[in-house]
């Protein structure tokens, strides 16, 4: 950095810096422009004004700023660590990996990258890698509430509830109390379906004053043990809370809608798509209550498993001699994948593993089927706009730019997945690429796809239309994430490999 006394852009520093910190950001801005103008390497300046841009939602404009500041430094973990956390707010999953990954290349005890680097890893599936980082970050800060806090959670998520109840308690001896705590500890309970050991822990949270998700988890617990007027009361809390929390809106409409009270469900997701459109978890409550309040057609028509799933074959992907090659080649690379993980507690995976999202850049097969994928969804989204449905919910989120999330499933003998939707994602898909070839000959549907059959915590009174999609190698399914769909279990010795995709919207 230069030396801000002979530049004199100091002043103009401090200035900008006081005024960031009162919350006046657009002084502070025009602030740090002067610097900027001054010194246009000026790697603080930078750094705060691109942090600035993000808070205010200008991703673009941070990156800009962000990758200059980084540049403009060798050794400092704050810019790559804060370029990171935008990247993260814009959607750049696997670019805010690697800006995270500088920086601790450049500072390996970087408390800020280590800890985020963490948290991405849990959503991106790499369970084991994300408590990894948490531990580390927490050998730097062990009194680090909110880091202990998502070690919890994630080892919740990969099956050992044991030791996320560990962290929980060690979290509540550091701070006894502490209401952040509490709720993790509730949601651990929870994952474990301990609901009675739950409600108290959540009660006791909520006792320092409501928070959404702890309300959520205390409505699940309270209709997981038949105590629907007390879950009622806590979802419609969650509501009132955060009226644009799309998990409380949805239990909530479930609920009431189970209750024979489907006026109120449907106005209160008519309120809420009104504010956020094509919001999936709402729009899947609001099929369910549809059907409830004897609109069936309305339903069929929000859910239409007929045209809006599309089952088609993979276009042979270039620079490969043929399909069968390809998905020798991809099977391999999902059984060597280091984040596959048996039964993650927090998937609907139920007797067989699945991978963490993969970097297909970092892999030419995987970086050939996305690139097959694309142009495959492509195709598939002119059809439906061409066919009428350009204004149908399911193209509330439609976009020309996106990026895909790839994961892996691998099923044994018996292995299933639960019913499941995509709340992130605007379309979900499947590709198949092994597929025990004595399945077809199974009783009934084994190892198919099946659409519509809702999950144990949706309450509903009437059962939903379904279709069966069997599954064939090659075979490519589409089709939007707020419809619910499961994988029948199957007897054939050999495993059933898939590739499940999101399309997850990039806003210009």
């Amino acid at each position: 950095m230069a030396a801000e006394g002979l530049t004199g852009s100091g002043a103009a520093l401090r200035q900008a810096m006081a005024l960031h910190r009162a919350g006046r950001t657009r002084e502070a801005d025009e602030q740090y422009a002067i610097v900027l103008r001054a010194e246009p390497s000026h790697p603080q300046a930078l750094r705060l004004r691109g942090i600035l841009a993000r808070d205010a939602g200008d991703f673009d404009h941070s990156l800009r700023l962000l990758r200059r500041a980084v540049e403009a430094t060798d050794n400092d973990p704050e810019p790559p660590a804060e370029l990171g956390l935008s990247y993260l707010a814009a959607g750049y999953l696997q670019l805010a990996e690697a800006a995270f990954r500088k920086a601790l290349a450049r500072d390996p005890d970087s408390r800020k990258a280590l800890a985020n680097l963490g948290a991405l890893l849990q959503f991106r599936g790499h369970l084991q890698a994300s408590v990894d980082c948490h531990r580390r970050a927490l050998a730097l800060s062990p009194d680090d509430l909110e880091v202990r806090c998502n070690l919890a959670n994630t080892l919740v998520e990969a099956g050992r509830g044991d030791e996320a109840l560990v962290e929980c308690d060690t979290a509540l001896s550091i701070a006894p109390g502490r209401q952040e705590a509490l709720v993790t500890r509730g949601a651990v309970l929870c994952g474990l379906e301990r609901y009675a050991d739950a409600i108290p822990v959540l009660e006791a949270a909520l006792a320092a004053g409501p928070d959404d998700m702890a309300l959520i988890n205390l409505g699940l617990a309270c209709q997981q043990l038949g105590q629907t007027t007390h879950a009622l009361a806590a979802l419609a809390t969650a509501v009132r809370a955060n009226p644009d929390n799309a998990r409380a809106v949805a239990d909530l409409t479930t609920l009431l809608s189970a209750e024979g009270r489907g006026g109120e469900a449907l106005a209160l997701c008519a309120d809420f798509l009104g504010r956020h459109p094509g919001e999936r978890l709402v729009l899947a409550a609001r099929a369910v209550a549809l059907r409830d309040a004897g609109r069936s057609g309305e339903a069929r028509e929000l859910i239409d498993l007929e045209r809006l799933v599309h089952v088609g074959e993979l276009s042979l992907p270039r620079g490969f001699a043929s399909l069968v090659a390809f998905n020798a080649g991809l099977a391999a690379a999902v059984l060597a994948d280091p984040s596959l993980l048996a039964n993650p507690a927090s998937k609907s995976t139920r007797g067989g593993s699945q991978t963490g999202e993969f970097n297909a850049d970092q892999q030419p097969l995987l970086r050939a089927l996305r690139e097959a994928l694309d142009t495959e969804l492509r195709a598939v989204i002119a059809a439906w706009r061409k066919s009428g449905y350009a204004s149908h919910p399911a193209m509330d989120w439609a976009t020309d730019h996106w990026t895909l999330r790839l994961w892996a499933t691998v099923l044994r003998p018996g292995g299933h997945q639960l019913p499941h939707l995509h709340p992130l994602g605007w379309l979900s898909g499947v590709y198949y690429v092994q597929v025990p070839p004595g399945i077809a000959a199974e009783p009934g549907d084994a190892g198919a796809l099946e659409f519509g059959q809702l999950p144990a915590r949706v309450i509903h009174t009437e059962e939903p239309e379904c279709r069966i999609v069997a599954p064939v190698a090659g075979r490519l399914v589409v089709f939007p994430s707020y419809f619910y769909h499961r994988t029948l279990p199957f007897i054939s010795v050999e495993q059933r490999i898939s590739i499940a995709f999101d399309v997850m919207p990039v806003r210009d």
